[in-house]
């Protein structure tokens, strides 16, 4: 730890260790039957490699670290997939009735109110807390630098005062929530932000085990992208489909693939 100026409330404090994801995640991702190497699998544009690293900076206060844990982080990661086949956010979506469901393609949209209740904030503020961590730091691990993301200056300090308290969730974006269908889901599938430009506004993507969550940013997101997201000024949606059709999911296979396979992998003990 470190005195400088924290990233989020910007007072100069004792800045702790932060990660870009929660600690709790990679927790999951160890795999204790495997005894010589438990770690998980970690895929970069150059290389793969398992490691017991994380992405984690000097960038937060105890302060504020403590209301990204209260606010989303606490909840979120239990309600993802867990490495015994437990999926409890999933479970609590098949528990109701679908608001629209398509057989055919596996997919089936729920509207969430009722089922989540303020818990729908936690899922709101733990995600756009990712999304504003990626674009507001430069993370690196092992020495190399991960892409940032942009917000946009205007944007990001927009979401820097929502996660404060001190200003509402931005008009112009709207958050899209994917709950795997597939009944294997690799838990160390979890990736960082990326971006996508998609004609005047920008997509931003990041997944953790089981839970796709998408960012929609720009003037017209909010008459374009109002009625299937999470936090639609009509309804709250979440849906549940297969994320061997998402771009991300696909982009993260081929990545593994090619990938230079270093240390353990190298070696056959991965």
């Amino acid at each position: 730890m470190r005195l400088g100026r924290c990233g989020l409330c910007l007072q100069q404090k004792e800045l702790q260790n932060s990660h870009l994801l929660p600690a709790a995640l990679y927790r999951q991702f160890r795999d204790p039957s495997a005894w010589s190497n438990p770690n998980p699998v970690l895929v970069t544009n150059l290389r793969a490699f398992t490691s017991s690293q994380q992405l984690s900076s000097p960038f937060l206060c105890a302060d504020c670290e403590s209301r990204f844990s209260v606010n989303g982080e606490n909840y979120v990661v239990i309600q993802c997939a867990n490495r015994d086949g437990s999926f409890n956010l999933r479970e609590l979506l098949q528990s109701a009735s679908p608001l629209l469901e398509d057989k055919t393609n596996q997919i089936a949209i729920y509207d969430v109110h009722r089922l989540l209740g303020t818990k729908v904030d936690q899922y709101l503020y733990f995600s756009t807390s990712v999304f504003w961590r990626a674009s507001a730091h430069r993370w690196k691990i092992g020495g190399e630098r991960i892409g940032q993301i942009s917000l946009g200056e205007q944007y990001q300090e927009q979401f820097r005062l929502y996660l404060l308290g001190q200003a509402a969730f931005p008009e112009n974006a709207r958050i899209y929530v994917h709950v795997s269908s597939e009944t294997h889901i690799p838990l160390t599938v979890t990736t960082v932000p990326t971006t996508f430009r998609m004609g005047r506004a920008h997509r931003h993507k990041f997944c953790i085990p089981g839970v796709l969550f998408i960012l929609f940013l720009g003037s017209e997101v909010s008459k374009t992208f109002d009625d299937l997201a999470l936090n639609g000024s009509k309804q709250q949606i979440m849906w549940i489909c297969q994320w061997q059709k998402d771009s991300l999911l696909r982009g993260i296979l081929k990545r593994m693939q090619s990938a230079i396979p270093t240390g353990n992998l190298r070696k056959g003990k991965g």
